[in-house]
């Protein structure tokens, strides 16, 4: 039995929330994971021993107080813990088992198939076939959840609170309504469990649940490689060629770009091959002063975290338009 002067648990899942974006510097599978942020600053510093002297102070280049201290920013700070409560009380029940997706392909097409022909591959072959197709097919996800945000207006309401961002830092990656955080995750979790059923079904044996949930080698390379560096005011550029195949920092700033010319471009997160195909590659042809944030008439929500988490839900539930006609029918006639 719990002792009678513990705490309700709502109250412990709460305390247990408050720590997570804390914990995330310690953990791989977060995106400022320490060597990830690490990997960002040395990349970033390598920029500005590049930069014609005289360069002012590194410190002052990589942590200018105008961009880490700006309203935008602190906002960020805020809504990074107010989403990891969101998460823990609200949206945990909504998420769903990688593993036990994976499990139910792997069993139905072990049913429909019969044994496959290609069992006897190797552990280390298999394991590699599995890491790459799921790295390809949890981009490609990413792509197509991100493309509906800014196709679908309602989905466009809740994306506009990460587009709202006026500048970034790596912490911007997490200035994301809870609710679209949440299809994203489901987006990228159901296509990494679909290849990992076939990979269960076509090499029985070689892969287990650890491997599945783990974070793979080619993420984390992709990652520490200044990942965070594309929410960031350090522009790194991989070169025409290379930017119609691979998504740089660069061309992610320019995603974020308050300029009409850029918007909805470079959706992708890791492969520009998917805005390549779909007709939303923007490949910058040199550097360029970028302003970031959405126009006023765009923005759904103020600096505070309450507006942010429940404005964007009304709008995208037609609270905009639902407000519009009882104005409409409330003005007088005649």
């Amino acid at each position: 039995m719990p002792s009678p002067t513990a705490p309700p648990p709502f109250v412990t899942r709460a305390l247990e929330a408050l720590l997570e974006p804390l914990r995330a510097f310690t953990r791989p599978d977060a995106r400022v994971y320490w060597a990830y942020l690490l990997g960002a600053g040395v990349l970033a510093t390598a920029g500005w021993l590049a930069r014609p002297a005289p360069r002012g102070p590194l410190s002052r280049f990589l942590f200018p107080r105008s961009i880490w201290l700006h309203r935008s920013a602190l906002f960020d700070y805020r809504l990074l813990f107010a989403r990891a409560l969101v998460k823990a009380l609200l949206l945990a029940p909504l998420s769903f088992s990688t593993v036990y997706v994976a499990t139910r392909v792997w069993m139905r097409l072990r049913t429909w198939l019969g044994p496959s022909p290609i069992a006897a591959l190797e552990r280390e072959a298999a394991l590699l076939v599995f890491a790459v197709a799921a790295f390809v097919a949890q981009d490609l996800a990413r792509y197509v959840v991100h493309r509906l945000a800014h196709a679908v207006p309602a989905l466009w309401e809740l994306h506009k609170v990460h587009h709202s961002a006026e500048v970034m830092t790596p912490f911007t990656v997490y200035r994301a309504h809870p609710l679209e955080s949440l299809l994203m995750r489901s987006g990228a979790a159901l296509a990494v469990a679909l290849v990992a059923g076939v990979c269960l079904w076509a090499f029985p044996g070689k892969l287990s649940g650890a491997t599945i949930l783990g974070v793979d080698l080619l993420s984390f390379g992709w990652t520490l490689l200044g990942a965070n560096l594309r929410h960031s005011h350090v522009w790194l550029s991989y070169g025409r060629w290379i930017e119609h195949v691979l998504i740089s920092p660069a061309q992610h700033q320019l995603h974020h770009s308050s300029d009409p010319a850029h918007f909805h471009k470079n959706l992708g997160s890791t492969f520009a091959l998917w805005d390549w195909l779909g007709g939303t590659l923007l490949v910058p042809s040199g550097k360029l002063r970028l302003c970031f944030g959405l126009p006023p008439h765009e923005r759904n929500h103020d600096d505070t975290v309450i507006s942010a988490l429940l404005r964007p839900v009304w709008l995208a539930l037609g609270g905009g338009w639902l407000a519009a006609r009882w104005a409409a029918r409330s003005r007088p006639r005649g």
